[in-house]
C-alpha cells in the first residue's frame, strides 16, 4: 500500500485515527495503573477520608488530563515539523503544574496527608509517561 493509498500515512505526521489510538491506548494504560493505585492506597488505610484518593474522581481526571494531552499532541501534529520533543516539554511543564495541588491542596483537604498528595502526584507522573511513551516516538530520535 502506497502512501497515497493508505489514509493513515501522512507526510511526517501522524493521522487523526493513530493519534485517537494512542491516546486510547494510553487512556486504558493509564486508568488501569491509577486504579491500582487507588486499590493499594484504600488497602493499605491511606488517606481513606480524601475524596480525591477515591475512583470516581482520579477516573474523571485521568480521563481529562489523557484526553488534554492527546488534543494537545494533535494540534502539535498540525503546527509543528517534529512535535514529539515540543509536546514533551509541554507534558513535563503540565506535569510539574499539575502537582503543586498535592502538594498545597490536598495535605489540608479532609482526610488528606502528605503522603495522600506524594500518591496522587505519583499517579500524575504515571499518567504523564504513559501519555508521552503512547503519544510519541521519542525512543527512535
Amino acid at each position: 500500500m502506497t502512501p497515497e493509498t493508505n489514509p493513515s500515512s501522512s507526510s511526517g505526521t501522524s493521522s487523526f485515527r493513530d493519534i485517537a489510538l494512542s491516546g486510547a491506548v494510553a487512556l486504558v494504560l493509564s486508568l488501569l495503573i491509577n486504579w491500582l493505585i487507588v486499590f493499594g492506597a484504600k488497602t493499605g488505610g491511606i488517606a481513606p477520608a480524601l475524596m480525591a484518593l477515591n475512583y470516581g474522581p482520579v477516573s474523571l481526571f485521568t480521563t481529562l488530563g489523557v484526553v488534554g494531552a492527546t488534543v494537545t499532541y494533535g494540534v502539535l501534529t498540525r503546527v509543528a515539523a517534529s512535535p514529539d520533543r515540543p509536546f514533551a516539554a509541554v507534558a513535563a511543564i503540565v506535569l510539574v503544574l499539575s502537582l503543586v495541588p498535592d502538594f498545597t491542596v490536598i495535605p489540608s483537604e479532609p482526610g488528606g496527608s502528605l503522603i495522600a498528595g506524594a500518591i496522587l502526584g505519583a499517579m500524575h507522573v504515571a499518567t504523564a509517561v504513559v501519555c508521552v511513551g503512547a503519544l510519541t516516538d521519542l525512543r527512535n530520535r
